[in-house]
């Protein structure tokens, strides 16, 4: 018998023996004779009482991270039932108890024996309940079953039940105890990414595009940031990992009008360009002037000289690209589709000197072929891809929660971003599931429509970015929409009401953590509910805030990581 079936069997048992000693109590009541073992009763009621609330105590921590919150009030509310002898459930308890588990079957199978002895000596029957059920001969039914009503004849019994529940006290809180310390072990040995700094530069970027399209065209051209992960190796003191983010590049695809679907517009024009992809490195600008600084470095600056010199050396072992001071973007490419494309275009010259950051768009050595023939598409259309596999999912689902912390609050991605702000290109004979962007246009006249919260909603979702990011991780499992994914009992939805509408959006997401952990395990899951209900224990709830921040990464963006990592660890993808 496995033991999580056990387990409800137990849970089971001793309520039944307890409502056959208050059956018993109340007989004695009535039978006058028998009064002087009415104290005696109800002393084992109450020890025995004791410890049957230790014991559910035990079982919902052990059941805690084994099934969902849901599952959790079916499993109890039915002791023994058929649930308990579900597989997957003892799986998973084998899994969390690891080296315990034998021990844990040991306890529970005593306290299994030890419950059937209780029932034995007060001659209950094999369903746990008196072989008899008029209270007024009781009397009579005494003699006949010969039943004790002694505490003394059942301190053994009490004894022996007690000391299997502290076993099973003991080994549940240790293995809570130690998950604890290998899950705060494991964030205190992380590192961090610098996510600061790629948003800085994420908005300079976008500062000096926005001034960056000074051409009559006109079109609705659009730049698309490309989404990254970013979660490589972090080793190294800080300001080393803040140059080497520094020098790993956005990648982009310039689009020349947004809402034109090939290379000849309505008026019969020809588009003097499509699309352009390229590379940009946001550096700091003091680089530029590296080595002539670390040439004049003073005797007693060793320590900045030092770092002064290695870049210098650094800069002059790196082949310097034909430099092209631009003020307009949408010109310099059209040079492009002529000319040699061995060039880095600086961007832009007057903007340059407001920002922390210079801008290098290095465009690439080759032109892509067929590039007329490109298509976007949403994640909102990509959902229903029959191509768009789980594992591509999950892996999107790690870079979507890394972005979220790299371009926070910055023009890249708004606060309540979703499926149709994310989008991938579809070139000739594939789509890139891995390869997923967001997009600004500029010379865009019309203004973006923002849907807004309420106070209602803002009391209830504490973080906006994050229940975005919660709704995303849920369609990305289920391959649906999340208005796919509603049912009645979330409320009214599509009403034009959009209090209404929001309510019941969040009311369906709330639903559907607690279904996750039945299907797509505790790290998914746990990532998803600390999204949709901002659970990360901290009173602060801003992503500019460090420490909450860390509580982010640990228990979202690292979780996401892992939970793939296993899951298609012999499937690299």
């Amino acid at each position: 018998m496995a033991g999580i079936e056990v387990a409800g069997l137990v849970l089971g048992a001793i309520p039944l023996i307890l409502k056959g000693l208050q059956f018993y109590a109340e007989g004695i009541a009535v039978t006058k004779r028998y009064w002087k073992y009415k104290e005696e009763v109800n002393n084992i009621l109450y020890e025995l009482g004791a410890e049957n609330t230790m014991y559910i105590n035990t079982i919902n921590m052990l059941l805690i991270g084994v099934v969902s919150r849901k599952e959790m009030t079916e499993f109890l509310a039915d002791p023994g039932g058929v649930r308990w002898k579900e597989a997957k459930f003892d799986k998973k308890l084998r899994q969390r108890l690891d080296t315990s588990y034998d021990s844990y079957m040991e306890s529970i199978t005593h306290l299994m024996r030890m419950a059937n002895k209780f029932k034995e000596r007060l001659k209950l029957n094999s369903a746990g309940k008196p072989q008899f059920s008029d209270q007024s001969a009781f009397k009579e039914h005494y003699k006949r079953l010969r039943f004790s009503l002694k505490k003394s004849d059942y301190s053994d019994l009490m004894g022996k039940l007690r000391q299997a529940n502290q076993s099973l006290y003991r080994l549940t809180t240790q293995t809570a105890y130690l998950e604890a310390r290998q899950l705060s072990s494991k964030q205190d040995s992380q590192s961090i990414p610098n996510f600061r700094v790629i948003k800085d530069r994420a908005d300079s970027f976008y500062s000096a595009l926005s001034t960056g399209w000074n051409c009559p065209c006109q079109a609705d051209h659009s730049v698309n940031l490309r989404l990254e992960a970013r979660m490589g190796d972090n080793s190294g003191n800080e300001s080393d990992e803040e140059e080497d983010i520094m020098r790993n590049p956005f990648h982009v695809l310039f689009r020349y009008d947004h809402h034109c679907t090939n290379d000849v517009n309505s008026a019969g024009i020809t588009q003097p360009w499509c699309w352009e992809e390229a590379e940009v490195r946001v550096e700091h600008e003091e680089k530029q002037a590296t080595a002539t600084l670390a040439c004049e470095g003073k005797p007693g600056k060793g320590v900045r000289f030092a770092k002064e010199a290695k870049n210098a050396v650094r800069a002059a072992l790196e082949p310097q690209p034909n430099m092209q001071l631009i003020k307009d973007l949408c010109s310099a490419i059209c040079t492009l589709q002529k000319h040699q494309r061995d060039v880095c275009f600086s961007l832009l010259v007057n903007e340059i000197a407001k920002q922390k950051y210079g801008v290098r768009i290095y465009p690439m050595k080759q032109l892509p072929p067929d590039m007329n023939t490109w298509r976007v598409s949403s994640l909102r259309t990509v959902l229903h891809d029959t191509k768009f596999a789980r594992q591509d999912r999950l892996k999107l689902a790690v870079t979507l929660a890394s972005s979220v912390l790299q371009l926070h609050e910055t023009k890249w991605l708004e606060d309540d971003w979703g499926k149709d702000n994310i989008f991938f290109v579809k070139r000739p004979g594939k789509t890139v599931y891995d390869q997923p962007f967001v997009s600004q246009h500029f010379n865009h006249t019309t203004p973006i429509s923002t849907t807004a919260k309420g106070n209602v909603m803002s009391r209830i979702i504490r973080n906006q970015t994050l229940y975005a990011l919660g709704v995303a991780l849920i369609e990305l499992w289920y391959g649906k929409t999340l208005s796919e994914l509603h049912n009645d009992a979330d409320g009214p939805h599509n009403t034009g009401d959009t209090q209404m509408d929001l309510m019941t959006e969040y009311n369906t997401a709330d639903r559907l953590v607690d279904d996750l952990y039945s299907e797509a395990g505790g790290k998914y899951s746990d990532a998803v509910r600390r999204c949709i209900r901002c659970d990360f224990d901290r009173r602060a709830s801003s992503l500019e805030d460090t420490q909450f921040q860390t509580a982010v990464y640990q228990g979202v963006v690292a979780q996401l990581k892992e939970n793939y990592e296993f899951m298609f660890r012999n499937h690299p993808g």
